[in-house]
Formats: structure tokens, sequence, C-alpha cells
């Protein structure tokens, strides 16, 4: 251990009295690494970006959803009680089966009393498990909770949309709203930005069946169907069971259960792959010209430094010493360098105008921390590079006689 501190203390005392010649060859190497760790911290952050739409849309791996259609469905609109019944048969389930994340779903739409009179507005009964298992978060106020079932008018999270239509402004400014006929408790809102035009609202599964109940029919709101969230290994059992037990729960009811997440369909293809490879292709050839340029500089120095070796050599320094001091002298520099381009990359990544393109506009959207995968990624090289572009220099090093070096 003494000897590897020792060497590398030696490396970074050469490369201070030789900083003038290594500092060009060096900048090459900087600029190769900070477009290395920032195309693999682009190609991470696009792909965990489409990773949560996707599970936003359709769940987290693995989704079992359980399409239920009553009998009357086919002929008209399923009762308040039909409704009741199949919200009984899967919260049963749910509760049979210990699952920790399910919900209940069903979409309708409600009349709102706006501010320019009435409007449509797209509703979810969903339970408070739905906004864990496909990302849905409050900007204000707070999502739907358990605690919501006793209220006596009924709890809604609503989007930006609706707060428009309602004459703009916060949450403060817009306690309830009228949606039905039914005047709702507003407790949370949820601002995607520009997805966020249309009026959409969120509201408790039993709630939503007495407001669209009260409305007498004049509300149209689609059959439930239940989604679980389970380990991806269970979700084959999953399945059937669930299926099983919602047929006999549920006698002349249709029932189709499958896995609805995007894994259960993705074909293995990654669509961000061929952008990564040429961003990363794009800087191995920068890394390799600014590698070129750092052998092809320890070379020529090395030939100035023959004596000093031949000296070395003759108070017993051994070939091996000699080599993993020469070489560390590229890696020292090359890690220095990768440290440099990796800390640029960390500042830019937070800079505001890179944080909006990132983001794309969306209002409340935060970029993650950075990506360290990255940062390891481009240490890693840098060190490689360096340890590649400096045994060249180094074996020419031990190659040198002792007698010839102390003549030259």
């Amino acid at each position: 251990m003494t000897d590897v501190v020792a060497a590398v203390q030696d490396a970074w005392t050469e490369l201070r009295i030789h900083r003038g010649r290594v500092l060009m060859s060096l900048i090459g190497v900087m600029l190769a690494i900070t477009a290395l760790t920032a195309s693999v911290a682009i190609g991470e952050l696009a792909r965990s970006t489409i990773l949560v739409s996707l599970e936003a849309q359709s769940g987290r791996a693995a989704t079992i959803t359980a399409y239920v259609s009553p009998a009357a469905s086919s002929v008209e609109q399923p009762t308040s009680s039909d409704q009741e019944a199949t919200l009984d048969a899967m919260e049963a389930t749910v509760e049979r089966y210990a699952i920790d994340y399910a919900s209940p779903v069903a979409s309708g739409d409600l009349p709102l009393v706006a501010q320019s009179g009435m409007r449509s507005v797209s509703i979810m009964a969903v339970a408070p498990d739905f906004a864990v298992m496909h990302h849905l978060e409050t900007t204000e106020g707070r999502f739907l909770t358990e605690s919501d079932r006793a209220r006596l008018a009924p709890a809604v999270v609503v989007n930006r949309g609706v707060l428009d239509a309602l004459g703009g402004g916060a949450l403060a400014q817009h306690r309830t709203v009228e949606v039905g006929g039914t005047t709702a408790v507003i407790v949370g809102v949820v601002d995607r930005g520009q997805n966020d035009s249309w009026p959409q609202a969120w509201m408790l599964p039993r709630d939503l069946v007495r407001v669209a109940d009260a409305a007498q029919g004049a509300v149209y709101m689609n059959p439930f169907q239940l989604e679980l969230w389970v380990p991806e290994e269970a979700a084959v059992d999953g399945v059937r069971m669930v299926g099983h037990d919602l047929r006999t729960a549920l006698p002349g009811s249709t029932v189709d259960v499958q896995r609805s997440d995007w894994q259960a369909w993705d074909s293995g293809f990654d669509p961000l792959l061929p952008l990564q490879l040429t961003l990363i292709g794009t800087a191995t050839v920068i890394l390799l010209l600014g590698a070129l340029g750092l052998v092809t500089v320890a070379v020529v120095s090395i030939r100035q430094r023959v004596r000093e070796f031949g000296i070395r050599r003759a108070f017993g320094a051994s070939r091996g010493r000699v080599f993993v001091a020469v070489m560390l002298e590229s890696v020292v520099g090359t890690v220095v360098a990768g440290a440099v381009g990796i800390a640029i990359c960390i500042f830019a990544y937070r800079l505001p105008v890179v944080e909006d393109l990132l983001t794309q506009g969306l209002a409340g959207a935060t970029l993650p921390g950075f990506p360290m995968g990255a940062a390891v990624v481009g240490l890693v090289v840098s060190a490689a590079v360096g340890a590649i572009a400096g045994s060249i220099p180094a074996t020419i090093a031990v190659r040198s006689k002792v007698i010839e070096a102390i003549r030259f």
C-alpha cells in the first residue's frame, strides 16, 4: 500500500513539474470525458423519464387489471347497485390476498359549473393507491385518502384545467366545485403543464357512484375495473386467482383479467439505444483523439527524460517501479481531467436553461439528482484511458539500458 501511495505521489510531482507539457493534451481528454459523462447521464435521465411516463399510463411492473362488465352493461348503463356489488367483490379480493396496492378504476363525464357556464369534466373514480401506482403527484394540497370516505361532501382532486375553468388562481381560491349537481370539496391540485388544459378530476369510487346516481342517469359512467400492483413473479398466478374470485363473486358478469403494465407487451427493444450509442460513439472518438495527443506528448517527453530514468535504475529502481511511475503520470492526469469534466457536467446539469430543456417546460417538474452511474463511468473510463495511454511511454522508459541512459 505504501508503494502505491509513493508511486501516486511521484506521478503527481512529475505532473506539477511538467504541467505545461501535459496541460494541452489533457484538455482534449477532459472535453471527451465531459461529453461521455453527459451522454450517459442524458441517456439514463431519458430512460427514467420514459419509464415514469409508461408507468403513469399503464401502471408499474407488474400491474394486473381485471375488466368487469356487469350483465346489464350490454343493454344499458350499470345501475348504482351493480356498481356497488362490483366494488364489494373487488375490495373482498384485495383483502383476501393482502395486496398492498390496488385500486378500482372507472371513468365518466360530469357537468361542471364553470365561470363561463356549464362545462364537461372528465372524472376518474380511483382509490388512494392509484397515485402511487401511476406516479400521480399533487402540486397543491394532497391526493385522496381513506379518511375522505367519511366526508359528507365528497372529496375531489382536480387538475389545472378545472381551476382555469373556475376562473384561475390557486387551490386556496377554490375550496369547492359543483360537479354533476353535487358540491365537492377540492383537496388537491395536479398540475402537469400543457397536458392539463382539459378539465379532469379524481374522486373515490363510491363517492362517484353516489354522484352519478344523484344525477338520475344523466351522467354516463363506465364499468369498474380493478388494478393491482403485485410482484412480477406473482403476476401469472395473480391473473388466474383474481379472475376466479371475481367470476365467483359476480355471476353473470364478464370478467377478463390480464397483465396490463408496459413490460407485458414490451418487445425488448430500447428506443433510446440508437441515440445513446451515437452519443457514446461520438464521445469515444473525441476520447481517442485526446488519448492520441496525450500519448504523443508523453512519448516525446520520455525521450527527453532518458537520463532521469537511467539514474533511477542506477540507484536501484526496478523496471516495474519505473513502469508504474511513468504509467501513473498519465493515469493521475486523466483522472484529474475526468474529475474536472464531471464537475462541469454536474454544474451544467443544474443550470436553469438546461433544466427547462430536459423537463420540456413541464409545470412543477424538477430534475432528479445527477445520475451517479454516469459519474462513475466517466471516472473509470478516464482511468482506463490514462492506463492505456501511459503504458506506451512506460514501456519505452523501462527498455532503456542503464549505461546508455546515463551517457545520454
